[in-house]
């Protein structure tokens, strides 16, 4: 019996071909939501950042841990794979992945070969060696991204909605301090500058604002000096708080607290603003906006 009915043949026939029927009828969505969801692994955070902004989710990506800590964003994809460190990934987990694509950037070149067994593999990077200014060449890696991930329309808009963030940012801006150094403890002596093809740099000149830093600077805009050098600078410091990483804390502290720190012309004037670390230093037009909006906030409240 079954709701006071008797089950017969002819019933369960018809009750099995209507379950049938519903699973196929489903199959179909169920096993398209499969495939659109995993599309593309990454290996690198910038990248990781723009498929964030212009895709459901990427389907892999290394070193989640690392950039959730140093970024403290908690919104990443609940269903996101980590693929295990970046410089060595998980090849086997990758294997088992529904890939078309894994976006790597460019100091990755010796992983190129052994991944390109697994899916076609694209090298890229908005720290490049190309005669574009930094912003130009942001929002061409952020295309390049949209063309391998046929993701066109949606980085169009992340293109516009930037550009108009920086817009109505840049009026604002024209009351702030300058010029800025923007500044990061590596060690009791040494400090990392932000010159001005580095993530940061890049956002101060689309909100037309100085960077003091006119120094030799890496492929990705930084420059490592020593404390005491901070002494021939005349600008308003703005320091990358990188507190909240137990690693750093103790480093920061012990230089903000030194008496050297405190004998700096700029620090002894009062020219100085802590900027929470909520943007990854070497990423993308995602991290430029978060990087933007804490900076002209913090300034404002200084």
């Amino acid at each position: 019996m079954l709701d006071g009915r008797s089950i017969t043949p002819r019933n369960t026939i018809s009750w099995f071909a209507l379950v049938i029927a519903t699973i196929l009828t489903s199959f179909p969505v169920w096993s398209q939501q499969i495939r659109e969801a995993g599309t593309v692994a990454t290996l690198d955070f910038a990248i990781a950042e723009t498929l964030f902004a212009v895709q459901d989710l990427p389907v892999a990506m290394g070193g989640v841990s690392n950039y959730q800590s140093w970024t403290e964003d908690n919104s990443l994809p609940p269903n996101l794979v980590d693929i295990g460190s970046n410089p060595q990934p998980n090849k086997e987990l990758l294997s088992t992945l529904n890939l078309d694509t894994i976006l790597i950037p460019l100091q990755y070149a010796y992983l190129k070969d052994d991944l390109s067994d697994i899916a076609p593999v694209a090298q890229l990077s908005p720290y490049n060696t190309s005669p574009l200014s930094g912003w130009e060449k942001m929002l061409s890696f952020t295309e390049e991204i949209g063309t391998h991930t046929e993701r066109k329309r949606e980085v169009n808009q992340l293109i516009a909605d930037a550009d108009d963030r920086m817009n109505r940012l840049r009026d604002t801006a024209t009351t702030l301090p300058q010029p800025l150094l923007l500044v990061q403890f590596l060690d009791t002596r040494h400090v990392r500058i932000y010159g001005r093809n580095s993530l940061p740099g890049i956002v101060l000149d689309q909100l037309g604002l100085r960077n003091a830093w006119e120094g030799p600077s890496s492929r990705w805009g930084i420059s490592t000096i020593g404390i005491g050098e901070l002494f021939n600078m005349e600008a308003h410091f703005v320091i990358v708080d990188t507190s909240h990483l137990p690693s750093r804390r103790t480093t920061q502290e012990k230089v903000m607290t030194s008496e050297l720190w405190g004998q700096l012309p700029s620090v002894r004037a009062g020219n100085i603003t802590l900027l929470d670390a909520d943007f990854w230093v070497f990423g993308a037009i995602p991290s430029a906006i978060r990087f933007a909006d804490s900076l002209v906030k913090a300034l404002e409240d200084s």
